[in-house]
């Protein structure tokens, strides 16, 4: 890989870091918005919502520790993480 590849494929990493990073904090505000009108209502069990929100804020965790776990890997070892290899 010659350096404009790399420099691009970092790029790309990056953009996928900030987004993954921008969609973890929108649901954990939703996350976190759901849960205060849960204790709002004085329930104590959650329902759908707050299981909704939940499974979002989860998903949304794990994408943004995958961004980063990938552009740090290329950042930090100058490997190419194996979802890239097979993307080039």
């Amino acid at each position: 890989m010659d350096l404009s590849e790399q420099a691009a494929l970092i790029a790309r990493l990056r953009e996928d870091v900030e987004r993954s990073r921008r969609a973890f904090e929108v649901a954990k505000k939703e996350h976190d918005r759901a849960v205060a009108r849960m204790k709002e209502l004085g329930a104590t069990h959650p329902d759908g919502a707050v299981r909704h929100a939940t499974s979002v804020y989860t998903h949304a965790l794990l994408s943004y520790r995958n961004a980063l776990y990938r552009f740090n890997r290329v950042i930090l070892d100058g490997k190419l993480p194996d979802d890239e290899k097979s993307a080039s």
